[in-house]
């Protein structure tokens, strides 16, 4: 069975339109994922603040408790 050009040249049409599609939708999910991952690096950030503070009170506190003892 011979196949014409045109014929096998069909396939790799196809195949090349998937992958564009494909692509394109990959570039979508990469811009979501990144958008949330920023969200997400905004929010880790306001937490290691607040900790921080947290921390920082505690030994204030710790400090005076300590002081007043004596």
């Amino acid at each position: 069975m011979k196949f014409t050009q045109e014929q096998m040249l069909e396939p790799a049409l196809k195949v090349a339109m998937e992958l564009d599609a494909h692509e394109k939708e990959c570039a979508m999910f990469r811009d979501l994922v990144h958008g949330k991952l920023d969200s997400l690096d905004k929010r880790m950030w306001r937490l290691e603040a607040m900790i921080m503070c947290s921390t920082l009170a505690m030994v204030a506190m710790v400090v005076t408790v300590f002081m007043g003892m004596k």
